[in-house]
This record gives structure tokens, sequence and C-alpha cells, in this order.
């Protein structure tokens, strides 16, 4: 017999008063003259050697009644032999863990490591367990099978867990709690396997598939552990997509550098980057660098060093301060990789070195396939001469030409795209176009005017092999305007925010109206692709592979497009979308994607010396590192670009814990196994002593003692008297 409060049971002692009052005699105290005794003798009395227990059936009854009270609020139950099994349910545990860039500092990664053993080391054999890292990216590095888990089970675990390795990658602790926290829900089949079987049995129903011998107890606490510095630079904007699955409870287990605080540097875009050139060295310029110190910095005496052979910039950076200095990079000499930037003077070198490419600038030539008017300002070149189109990595020039002129072999690499108004009947001159757009050239025909137009379209219909295209000269009351717009296309996808996406304030005066181009779910033969249309259904803007079609002059004569706002990201995207790849890059973080499309035959060489083919898009995940990194593309081109790590990986100053508390999460500690077990077995214990109500026996029993002992004890005192 078990008691659920033995405490209580201590008042058993109370059956002494009964005893003592038993063995208590009564003396009188003092004599009283009286005189019909005083002729009597006087006799002592006798002394025996021990007292002696009168009525002890009386005695005893009393004992027991006080006995059974105790025993009834000490609340005893039976056990069974099956009770005295282990009954302590499978837990459901997730262990997560930042692998992330942040990371990288002091000993995080061992503190995290050693935490993540402890939990390991608690598992009892029904648990369910799982180990997830996380960076950018999530993945399940390991998870326990459907038999019970065996010290093997747990080796392997651990051998797992001290395999994993560190990364540079951001923190997107968001999609990490979200995958995680899906995975620690109980399955619905277990929790109802649970329900059914519970009247049957107290065993749980998560026995194993293959092994129904297996003593698994029933789905108990389901519990995420995480460990990770929980930096505020983590993202968690995807725990606000759903809600949080009520029965998973979140157990964070920080880990801390012993120094906090930490600066950062940020290469700055500046337009005056512009002015570089590869292997020369402009002493005028001046690359803008964003000095961040954080909140819980002690460290404020900083200093910046580019050129090894230089003396060090230094900078005074107050906590939660930031300052912008600019540094004069290094000459470059042929191929020769610029030197990194070297930040001193904080606690967590880790983000101090930056890395950073000047860009290549090339040339390249816009043409116009034309004549010039007598009035500039009713010529097309005239307006594209004002957009600019220059940037840090590219010069482009913008000429004009006569259709008669144009060269026959114009290279799309240096000029890609080819603005035509005017054509020629010569063959060579087709040719020429056609030979263009096969290496890859844009072309783009612009009905400026309704003489041109029929010759523009038998050549257009000659490159696209388009049948039954007619134009005519569409009737306009007043002006026409844009109506249907395809933001979708990399041409209007800059323009697709709902206030930038406004075409109604362009009026068109005059425009062609074309006619057969039907877009390929229309007709097999004819591959078109209306991208812009007037209100009246018209055409406006048509694709079709490289070659563009544009039914309308943006002259002030022709329309208001040229005086629009819409049309300097048009002729840059036009042209930016057929660029060449340029043979350098700034900026690339590590764990996005490169910003050129794999191809077959390219190649990344890291920084280290290590290749690998870049054919896939997942080819890019190579690029785990800070470096200067190539790529090789099969033209034998070579581009070289910077990668750093994620601005907020920088952000260390801790998180408070209510943040993710506010977002719904259920903050607290996982029960270890002992506790649970302890817990389990009081609420089994509760629940046999609720069943059994052994305590209301015992309670009719005493008094039914106490009434007996009442009548009892009554008699015997009448006849006493």
């Amino acid at each position: 017999m078990s008691m659920l409060a033995p405490l209580f049971f201590a008042g058993a002692l109370t059956i002494a008063a009964p005893i003592l009052f038993h063995l208590i005699r009564q003396h009188p105290k003092g004599s009283v003259p009286f005189s019909s005794v005083m002729f009597l003798r006087e006799v002592p009395s006798r002394l025996t050697r021990r007292s002696r227990l009168d009525q002890w059936p009386l005695l005893l009854i009393r004992s027991l009644a006080l006995i059974l009270l105790a025993a009834a609020f000490a609340r005893p139950f039976l056990r069974s032999s099956a009770d005295l099994l282990n009954q302590t349910p499978a837990r459901r545990i997730a262990l997560v863990i930042d692998r992330s860039a942040s990371m990288q500092r002091e000993d995080l990664w061992q503190q995290a490591v050693a935490k993540a053993e402890s939990v390991i080391e608690d598992l009892s054999a029904n648990d369910q367990f799982a180990i997830f890292v996380f960076d950018s990216e999530v993945k399940k590095e390991w998870e326990s099978n459907n038999t019970l888990l065996d010290e093997g089970q747990r080796q392997l675990a651990m051998e797992t867990l001290r395999a994993t390795q560190l990364s540079w990658k951001a923190t997107d602790l968001g999609v990490a709690l979200r995958e995680a926290a899906d995975w620690a829900q109980w399955p619905e089949t277990s929790i109802n396997s649970e329900t059914e079987d519970a009247p049957a049995s107290t065993n749980s129903a998560l026995s194993s598939p293959t092994s129904s011998s297996s003593n698994r107890s029933g789905p108990g606490p389901a519990s995420l552990v995480l460990i990770s510095d929980l930096q505020n630079g983590a993202a968690i904007d995807a725990l606000q997509q759903n809600a949080w699955p009520e029965q998973v409870t979140l157990d964070i287990r920080r880990v801390a550098p012993r120094e906090p605080g930490n600066a950062t540097a940020v290469v700055m875009n500046d337009p005056a980057r512009d002015n570089i050139r590869t292997g020369q060295k402009d002493a005028e310029f001046q690359l803008p660098i964003r000095v961040i110190n954080s909140k819980l910095a002690s460290q404020f005496d900083l200093s910046l060093t580019w050129d090894p052979e230089d003396e060090p910039q230094n900078i005074q950076v107050e906590s939660d301060s930031v300052r912008v200095v600019r540094a004069t990079p290094p000459a470059q000499n042929g191929s020769e990789i610029t030197p990194p930037i070297v930040l001193s003077g904080d606690n967590s070198p880790f983000d101090n070195t930056v890395y950073w490419v000047a860009p290549e600038k090339r040339t390249f030539q816009l043409l116009h396939v034309g004549r010039e008017t007598d009035e500039p300002r009713e010529s097309l070149s005239y307006y594209l001469r004002r957009v600019p189109l220059d940037n840090a990595t590219r010069e482009v020039t913008i000429e004009t030409v006569d259709p008669s002129g144009l060269p026959p072999d114009v290279d799309p690499k240096q000029c890609p795209l080819l603005v035509i108004s005017q054509v020629s009947g010569d063959a060579a001159f087709q040719s020429a176009l056609q030979q263009y757009t096969n290496d890859g050239g844009r072309l783009l025909f612009v009905m400026d005017d309704a003489k041109s137009a029929n010759e523009l379209l038998s050549v257009i219909s000659a490159l696209t092999s388009s049948k039954n295209l007619t134009v005519e000269e569409a009737k306009v009351s007043d002006y026409a305007m844009w109506s249907e717009i395809d933001f979708s296309s990399p041409v209007f996808a800059a323009m697709s925010d709902p206030q930038f996406n406004d075409f109604s304030k362009i009026q068109f005066w005059n425009y062609r109206s074309v006619n057969g181009l039907t877009t390929q779910a229309e007709t097999n033969e004819i591959d078109w692709n209306v991208l812009a249309s007037f209100d009246s259904g018209d055409p406006a803007l048509a694709r079709s592979g490289n070659v563009w079609l544009l039914t309308s002059g943006w002259q002030p004569s022709q329309s208001q497009l040229a005086l629009s706002t819409k049309f300097l990201p048009l002729i840059a995207q036009l042209f930016t979308g057929n660029e060449p790849i340029t043979g350098s890059s700034v900026g690339h973080t590590i764990g996005t994607p490169l910003p050129w499309p794999p191809s077959a035959g390219s190649r990344l060489i890291r920084s280290d010396g290590e290749t690998t083919a870049y054919e896939d898009s997942l080819d890019a995940e190579f690029i785990d590192r800070p470096g200067v990194h190539q790529l090789r593309l099969p033209d034998e081109t070579m581009i070289s670009f910077a990668s750093n790590l994620a601005e907020t990986e920088s952000q260390t100053d801790p998180m408070e814990e209510d943040t993710l508390e506010r977002l719904g999460i259920p903050l607290g500690e996982a029960p270890d196994s002992e506790t649970l077990t302890e817990a389990t077995q009081q609420l089994r214990d509760r629940e046999l002593e609720s069943q059994q109500r052994l305590w209301q026996w015992l309670l009719l029993a005493a008094i039914i003692l106490l009434a007996v002992e009442t009548l009892w004890g009554g008699r015997y005192a009448k006849r006493i008297a």
C-alpha cells in the first residue's frame, strides 16, 4: 500500500494520548477533616511497582479510531505489479541548433554542442527526437526511428551533432522554428490511438509497428529546444504567417560570448565608383565605408586597414552609432586581387574582413538605325541620348546610323540593342539583322510614322517568319492610352508597384494598328506576346523572340511617352535585359543566388582554389565563405566577385525572449526525464487514489469505532458511578 500524502500519517502518533490518559492515576490533592471518619483506623495506601491498564478494549478502540483517521488523511491506495512499471510518457523533442555566421564568435559553437549533448544524454527510451540545424535554411540532420531509443541511437545522434559544420550564412530563425514546430507536433494517429486504447490498458499504443512488445508510453510533452545566440539580426518574419501549435513549447538555451558587443564595416554603393578603371588608381576617388558599433560595445577606438603597406585609419565610433568614412582603394596591377578591408579593435573579429572588387567598366553601344530629322526634338535618338544608361560597370555610347550604313557584323556583346525606325530594302541589311538576332542581339522596331510602317512590317515578317501581318494608321479621335500592361514581363516588372504602374497620364496622338500579332496560345504558327495594348485593343508593345515592336513613336508629335517618367526605365530595361555579363561584380551575399544564370560549361573558382561546375542554381552553394571568387564562362570570360556576410549577421546584440512570446509562442523549460517520470508517477498515483477512494472506507470505519467508543465509555462511566 502507498500513500498520496504520507506526512498526514504522522497523526497516528496521537494514539499515545489515550494510553497516557489510562496510565495517569489521579491522586487526591491535600486532606479535609471529616467528623464521621474520625473513629476509623487509618490504613496507609499500598504502592504497586507498575500502573495497570483498566478497560483495555476501550483503549484499543480509541487508538484504532485515531490510526484510521490519520490513514484516511494520508489517502492510501493500492498498486498492482503493472503500476510499478515505468509509465513515463514519450516526449517529442526537436533540437534546433543555430550554425549561422554569428555563431563563429569565440566559443559559441562549443557551448552549443555541450548544451545539445546534455539534451541527448537526458533522452529516455520512449522519446522521439530530431536534430535540426539552421542558418538561412533549415535542415533535419537526424531523426530517431520507430524503435526504442537505445544507446546506439544516442551515439549516432552525438556523432551527427559533432560532424555539423558552422556556415557563413545569415540567420532565418523564423523558418527554422516553423519547420521544427511542424515536426514536434504529435501526429493525429498517435493521439487518437492513445485515446482509444486508454480504457483497455494503461500502456500507450505508441509501440513500434515492427515491435509490438516494445513498452512505449503515450504522447507526452512536445518541445522545441533552441540553442542559439539569439541575435537581433535573426529573421523572424516566417513566425507571423501561421498560428503556433498550441501543444508545442519553446525552450530557449542561449549561448553568449564572454565579451558582448560588435563592430562591423560595410562598403556602401556610391555613384563615384564610375571613376574606377581596372589597373588604375584614382587618387581623388574614395570609397565610402559605413562603420557600425553595437549597443553593447565596450570598444570605441577602431581602425580600418585596406592596403597593408599604408597606415591604419583610426576612427572612433560610440556604442549604438554609425559613422561613414572614406578610404582610397589600393591600386590594382592586372589581375591582382584587391586586398580586403580589415576592421580591428572590437571584441568580435568574425565579421571584420570585408572583401571588395573594383568593378570593371566596359564600353557598350546603342545604335539607332534611322535618319536624323531637321528638327532634333522630333528624332528618336534625341531622347535616347538622354537616358542615363551609364553606371559603375558600363559606359554606353548612342549613335545614329543610316540603314544603308549598318555594319554587317554588329556584335551583340558590344551593342546589345538596335533601335530601328527605318529599314533598307537591301538583302544585306536583312541578313545583318538576322545574324544579329541569331547571335542574341535585341531589335526594337519603332513605327514612328505611317510612311515607314509597311517597310518595317515587311522586315519583321521575314525575321520572325510571321504571316498575314498587316498595318494601317489607327483612327484616334482625341488621344489613346495604354490600358492592358503585362507587369509580369521583365520590361515592366520595375514599374509593377501600385505607386508606379499608372500609365493613364501618357497620351498617344498617333499610332499604327498592326493585325496578326496573336499569341502562341491562339495559333501555333506565330509566337508573339503582346505586353501592352491601347484602350482600343490594338497592340502597343509586342515581342517575338529577340524582336520587339513598338507601334508608336515617343517623340512629342506622336506621344507623351518620351516626356513621361516611364520612358527611362522602359528603355533602360530593354537595354539591360540583353546586356552581356560584365567582368566583375560587387556585393554578393553568402547564401544568396549568384547574379549570373548557370550555363553548361561554366565553372566556379573559390577563393581557396577549389573549383566546381556551375550548371545548376544549386551549384551556387559552393560559394560558402567570404572572399573573392571567380566565375569562368564557357567563352573563357572570367568574372571576379566578392562575397561577404549578410549585414544582419553583424547585429549581435541579444534579442529579448519576449519578442518571440509576443508572436504567440509559449515559452517554457522542457522537462527532463527524471522530473517527467516523477510528475507522471504522481499523476498516476492520484488517478489510482481517486479511483479506489480507500480514504472513504477508512473514515467510515473511524466513525463507527468512535460511535462504539462513545457507547462503551458511557456505559463504563455509569457503572463506576
